[in-house]
């Protein structure tokens, strides 16, 4: 149980961290513009594009300032040389929004590197999945995992307000978690990041006058899978033990979306697994259903819901939390294949 000094403290950093995102995010759209620098302008045209006009890409530097502002008003909560891999992964996201030429290895490096940083300053390793692994594989499968979290929010990242929306709610999940569990370290640093979110929310959703950039939804992706690692890899915790399935259950649609992506490109199309192209489910929900933006974010964020929910519920529940994933990929590919043959519907 929180003290009523804990959560005063609490509300007042989400204060600073959402008010802190939103004006920074608004002198960023300011200065993009008036500098034409850090667009997502309309002439450069791609195959996941869904928007038109020359909008600033650099939500992300609000949402890191505003973190960053966070871990230095909690310092007693000893997630200050968060910075370090934060920074390393943030880089290799903001670099690529600002000059649109950092090559994918160099991104992924970056990344690596963010991610072996997290595992050395806090240990941050995967060994239990319902049994146990070898350290030293398990190190190797994290660093895995963090990556293609990393990745898998860059992937969601199409329509205003659908990574940033997701990631709240998945934040959310993990806050209340860990709030069960008492770990008020990892509650902490949710507090902090949904605060900063949201703050760049307000001019993201619904009208989408900044979006997240490369930069944004790399250090969320990172985030949400030092959280869940942190929290799920609890060796101390005593009367609960959050199983490494729920992990997996509050980030099943990003990371089934990466998978189901590069099996889709690779085995039904031929193609590079890393090429893009229009036919993620986000986009497929826009094009044959909803024809609205921000509709698609809502209904994905819908969809999403019931499994975020009955995670919180069985975070301890191997058994459930399985189903729920099985369940949940049963839906999305359902879904998948039978709206590719609809016609233009509309809600």
């Amino acid at each position: 149980m929180l003290k009523t000094y804990e959560v005063v403290f609490l509300t007042e950093v989400f204060l600073v961290c959402f008010f802190c995102a939103m004006l920074l995010c608004m002198f960023i759209i300011k200065y993009s513009k008036q500098r034409g620098i850090l667009l997502d302008k309309d002439s450069i045209s791609k195959p996941q594009k869904m928007h038109y006009g020359d909008i600033p890409r650099a939500g992300g530097v609000g949402i890191f300032i505003a973190i960053i502002i966070g871990l230095l008003l909690g310092i007693k909560y000893k997630y200050l040389g968060l910075l370090i891999p934060t920074t390393l992964v943030f880089l290799s996201g903001i670099l690529e929004d600002f000059h649109n030429s950092l090559s994918p290895k160099k991104r992924l490096l970056l990344q690596i590197a963010g991610a072996s940083s997290a595992i050395i300053l806090f240990d941050c390793v995967i060994i239990d999945i319902g049994f146990n692994i070898p350290y030293y594989a398990g190190i190797i499968f994290s660093i895995f995992c963090i990556v293609g979290i990393i990745n898998a929010v860059n992937i969601i990242d199409g329509f205003n307000g659908l990574a940033g929306g997701y990631s709240i709610l998945a934040l959310i999940s993990i806050a209340i978690v860990s709030y069960i569990v008492g770990n008020i370290e990892i509650l902490y640093i949710c507090i902090i990041t949904i605060g900063s979110i949201l703050g760049f929310m307000m001019l993201n959703f619904p009208n989408g006058k900044i979006f997240l950039g490369d930069g944004g939804a790399y250090l969320i992706g990172f985030l949400l899978s030092f959280l869940l690692i942190k929290l799920t890899q609890n060796i101390n915790a005593s009367e609960y033990k959050v199983s490494a399935w729920f992990g997996l259950c509050i980030m099943i649609y990003p990371v089934f979306e990466v998978l189901f992506s590069m099996w889709r490109k690779k085995i039904l199309r031929d193609m590079s697994a890393m090429e893009p192209d229009g036919i993620h489910f986000h986009m497929l929900l826009y094009k044959r259903i909803t024809r609205s933006n921000y509709k698609t974010s809502i209904l994905i964020w819908l969809l999403n819901l019931p499994f975020l929910f009955l995670g919180i519920i069985f975070f301890d529940n191997i058994v459930i939390l399985i189903t729920l994933i099985c369940i949940f990929i049963m839906l999305y590919l359902y879904i998948y294949f039978r709206i590719i043959r609809f016609k233009k519907l509309k809600i």
